[in-house]
């Protein structure tokens, strides 16, 4: 797939050739392709825009570890996209799991909610040694 993202080894760049292949790959449960093939959906790379199903793969691929998944799945949920409902509290809690992981734009997010007093979690910085 990703030959096909980038163009690479003389293949030239085809994102709907792409966008097939991560989806294969994603359905037999290769979670890196679970957040590209999100990422496609989210974008309209390959396929039409679908935040429902883009929200959809990204939670798999969250769920199995993928670290940028998670904040992904956060930032649906922050700015009510992909059929669910704004909500900070869930936001916040994909933004952790991310920034636990190392991800600094969740640590970042974090202090965004927390600096403009939408989220108010004591000792969260504490946690993440930030």
């Amino acid at each position: 797939a990703t030959i096909y993202e980038h163009g690479t080894h003389g293949v030239t760049v085809d994102i709907y050739i792409a966008a097939r292949w991560f989806l294969g790959a994603a359905e037999k449960g290769h979670v890196e392709s679970m957040a590209e093939y999100a990422m496609c959906l989210e974008l309209g790379c390959g396929v039409d825009v679908n935040d429902n199903e883009a929200l959809d793969w990204y939670t798999k691929a969250a769920e199995k570890g993928h670290v940028t998944s998670n904040f992904s799945v956060a930032e649906m949920f922050e700015s009510a996209r992909g059929g669910v409902p704004q909500s900070d509290t869930e936001a916040v809690l994909w933004y952790f799991k991310a920034a636990k992981m190392g991800d600094e734009d969740s640590v970042k997010a974090l202090r965004r909610l927390n600096d403009i007093a939408r989220i108010v979690v004591p000792g969260w910085a504490n946690t993440l040694g930030v």
